[in-house]
């Protein structure tokens, strides 16, 4: 079974892939500029570090908020994954600095040990037929619209 970070990682590298719509004023739009912004935070979460994981989350909503029409429904798949896996991580009493500690094999003070079990059901979650449809949906789009490659 993989730790809660390589499935956080898996998620959010899945969210990257996914994370790349355009709009109909192409590679100039808003959209589209901070999509290649975001690919590139998005990338430096191959190295595992789980400090930048709120950052990303948080870029990620409001890329979803940013879709143009043409993704904006593979975006609400991809952004309700990840809020379902953040509502996880708060019912759990974890945040992201809590990982360290998770990696060392220590339980962090305040963690309920029945919401740790659950989260990987919710990281797995991430990995379903219409979350990798969405991804591969959005990716596309932005390499066409934005040209921004994701993959």
């Amino acid at each position: 079974m993989k730790t809660p970070l390589a499935l956080a990682s898996a998620a959010l590298l899945a969210a990257t892939l996914a994370g790349c719509g355009g709009s109909n004023d192409g590679p100039d739009s808003e959209y589209c500029k901070d999509l290649k912004a975001a690919s590139t935070q998005f990338d430096s979460l191959e190295s595992n570090d789980v400090s930048k994981l709120d950052e990303a989350f948080k870029t990620f909503h409001t890329l979803a908020d940013e879709a143009p029409a043409e993704v904006k429904d593979d975006w609400k798949t991809l952004d309700s994954g990840i809020t379902q896996v953040e509502t996880a991580l708060k019912k759990a009493g974890l945040k992201f600095s809590d990982f360290a500690e998770l990696q060392e094999g220590k339980m962090p003070e305040g963690v309920d040990v029945e919401e740790l079990q659950g989260l990987a059901t919710e990281f797995q979650k991430l990995n379903s037929t219409e979350f990798d449809k969405a991804s591969k949906a959005i990716e596309k789009h932005a390499k066409d619209e934005c040209k921004v490659n994701l993959s």
